[in-house]
Parts: C-alpha cells; structure tokens; sequence
C-alpha cells in the first residue's frame, strides 16, 4: 500500500470515528431530553394543577415552591408549560414559579373565541392576581408569550413588577412583513390546508412532507425524517416523536410541533386576528415595570427571509420603545429558555435582584 493510499485510509477511518462518537453523543443526549427535565421539576416541588377562571375557561399550570417573587411564565405558540422544564428548578431559590398552559394549548380550554391577545391578557391578569394572593408579580414570555407578557404590563401595570421577554416577535408579525418570514411560510400558509382537509388528521404528519426544512436537509435526508416521524405519530400520537441519533436541536423541529395545540389557535396569527386592537408600538411604549429583552441569533436565507423572531433593527427598535430596558444578545436558536437554560437561569436571577 502506498503512502497516499494510507493515508487516505487514515483519513476516512478518522471521518468514520468523528462521526460515530458524534452519534453516540446524540443518542446520549436525547435520552428523556424533553421529558426528564419536567420529572425533575415535580420531584423538585412542581405540581401540575387547574383553575376555572370563568365558565367556560380553565387554566391549566405548574406551581412551584413559593421561594420568592412571583414569577409567571408564559410559552409560545405550540408549546406547554413543560417546555419551561429545563429551567424551573434552577428559579426556585429566588421565584415562586408558575408556568401556564395558554388558551388552546395544553390542558387549558379550547375555544376560539377567546383566542386574541387582548382576551388572553385580560385572563392572564385575572389568572396571575388570583394565584399569587393580589401580589404583583415578574412575568416571562417566550415568543408569543413574549407578546402576550409585554401586553400584560402595557394594560396592567399595577399588577406587573417586572418583564423578561424573550425572543418575542415584535413587528416582524405585523402584516405587511409576516409573509417574509420563517414561521409564516413554514407554518401559517399550511394551517387553512390542514384544517379544510380530512385525510390527514395529525398536524405534524401533514406538516413534515411540507416542512420549509426539506432545503435545508435535502429530499432524501428529509424524507427519511418524515418517514420515521410519521410512523411514530401514527403508532403513538400522544408520543414525542424521537430520532435519537440526530440529536436535540433537530428534533426539536418536529417535536416543538406536537404538543397538544388548538391549530384554530395558529389560524389566527396567520389572518392576524390576534392581533386586534393590539398596537405593538404603542404596547412597548406603555410599559413601565423593568425589562430584560433577549435577542436570539438572527438569521436570513439567500431569499430575504427572516428565519428568527425579529430582526437586529426590530429589537433595536424595542430597545428604544421601552423606556427601563436592557437587551441580552444570545448566540441561540429561537427557544433561548430550553437551549441554554443556564443562561437564562442567570438571566433571570439577576433580575430579581434588580426588582427585589
């Protein structure tokens, strides 16, 4: 064998071992990811519980110990109060933690017409008032949440102590830029299909042949995802589906997709009736409490589109809108909470510090 010959032996065998060991790590870190954490937050103290707010509207939450301030937390579209799980107990010894099932998501009521903004927040208040005995409390939401928490102080401020929003989607949402960007073409446009068709009864089964993701991946890669998704979900639909070898971050794009969630919910951030009598400028411009914005990374594909909550213009212009704010760059995917829960943990610690 010749020396070129060996080394090219050496090469691949290194490529070969590189990839294995990354593999295994994969497999070793999407073991109970999503699940587990939530385990340790209910050994930790956290029990899942409900309230009826008004005929008709139950909310379903997590109740930690109550260590310290207030602090409601509030997830994005899609998700739960278990996609909070990485972090809850890592809040505890300065927080009284209670993390929410928004309307149409979870175990909270389905009814369509209580899904805008404005009607949420209105519950949100009641909700947050009741559970923590009249004391005003810190609230954090994440993307949508991000919205509805930001809404929240602007119309209650007496009731609001300080706000964390994270990543939220501030002006990119309005109509004139919401075609342009990620969440729009990879998941609006496909919700009046879904919801006008009875063939395919599981939205993540309809979605993944569909996905925005297939470019990225390619066909063949993409499919094969599909496939196995697919088959999962038709085997066990109350599952998370799991590859386990490709590793956290790519699961996360199916399984961030098949918590339980009204799609009705989705339909209306893609006709923008959520957003009635919401003026997001107006909103940022009425609150008065401490803020934290975080900034996950920015990106945009060779088309213009936005594939991130804002933009670095949109978050300087937030920046400028809220009047005792400090904004917090992270080198993250969209969910900052679940990626790098240690830093937002500390995020999170330091401001109650500033509110105490």
């Amino acid at each position: 064998m010749s020396v070129i010959q060996i080394i090219l032996v050496n090469a691949i065998a290194g490529i070969v071992l590189s990839q294995g060991a990354r593999v295994l790590v994969n497999i070793a870190k999407t073991k109970n990811y999503f699940w587990g954490p939530v385990d340790a937050a209910t050994k930790a103290g956290f029990v899942e519980k409900h309230v009826e707010l008004r005929p008709g509207m139950l909310i379903n939450y997590a109740e930690g110990p109550a260590h310290g301030i207030p602090l409601l937390l509030v997830h994005g579209q899609g998700m739960t109060w278990q996609d909070y799980g990485p972090v809850l107990t890592k809040l505890t010894s300065s927080y009284h933690v209670v993390a929410v099932d928004c309307h149409g998501h979870g175990k909270s009521t389905w009814n369509p017409e209580d899904y805008t903004a404005n009607k949420m927040v209105d519950d949100l208040a009641a909700f947050g008032q009741l559970v923590f005995n009249g004391e005003p409390f810190a609230a954090s939401g994440h993307s949508s949440g991000g919205l509805l928490v930001a809404r929240l102080a602007a119309l209650y401020p007496d009731i609001v102590r300080g706000l964390v929003i994270e990543d939220a989607p501030f002006f990119s949402t309005e109509p004139d830029r919401a075609p342009k960007t990620y969440a729009y073409i990879d998941g609006f446009d496909f919700v009046d299909a879904f919801l006008a068709q009875d063939t395919e009864p599981d939205w993540v089964c309809f979605y993944m042949p569909r996905s925005y993701w297939r470019r990225m991946f390619g066909r063949k890669l993409w499919g094969s995802f599909t496939r196995s998704v697919i088959s999962q979900r038709h085997a066990s639909p109350q599952r998370l589906p799991l590859i386990r070898w490709v590793g956290v971050s790519i699961n996360r794009i199916w399984e961030s997709l098949s918590h339980p969630c009204d799609l009705r919910f989705s339909k209306t951030f893609a006709d923008f009736s959520w957003f009635s009598d919401f003026d997001q400028t107006q909103t940022l411009r009425d609150i008065q409490c401490p803020t934290v914005f975080i900034k996950a990374t920015t990106r945009f594909n060779k088309d213009g589109v936005l594939l991130a909550a804002l933009s670095e213009q949109d978050c300087d212009r937030v920046d400028s809108l809220l009047p005792a704010n400090e904004t917090i760059r992270v080198r993250s995917s969209h969910d900052v909470h679940f990626e790098h829960p240690r830093q937002f943990a500390h995020t999170m610690l330091s401001f109650a510090e500033r509110i105490q």
